[in-house]
């Protein structure tokens, strides 16, 4: 039974993605609390729905990257290299193989 896995690369892709999404989130805090003449301390104070709305943007960035993928597979346009698949849908072919199978040898 095939299983999923994250390679390095794409760990290190998907952190980049999550960081752009948290500077893109402080970078819209800012420029709200310079159009609405907040004080600064607001950095600070709502560093949680500055969070949240990393989360949500890389939500988002997910929901476009699979819909991309799925217009991709209709069209007849699959990805050969299965590193350019969104993470989510990486499979591993080779089944799962518990500690026990490795000292029987």
């Amino acid at each position: 039974m095939p299983y999923f896995y994250l390679p390095s690369h794409r760990i290190r892709k998907e952190s980049l993605s999550l960081l752009v999404c948290f500077l893109i989130a402080v970078g819209l805090n800012v420029y709200a609390i310079i159009h609405y003449d907040a004080p600064l301390s607001e950095l600070w104070t709502s560093i949680l729905y500055v969070l949240e709305a990393t989360f949500v943007l890389y939500a988002v960035w997910i929901v476009l990257r699979l819909l991309v993928y799925g217009f991709l597979c209709l069209i007849g346009r699959k990805p050969k290299d299965e590193h350019q698949l969104p993470f989510i849908l990486h499979r591993h072919e080779r089944g799962y193989r518990s500690h026990r199978h490795h000292h029987q040898a």
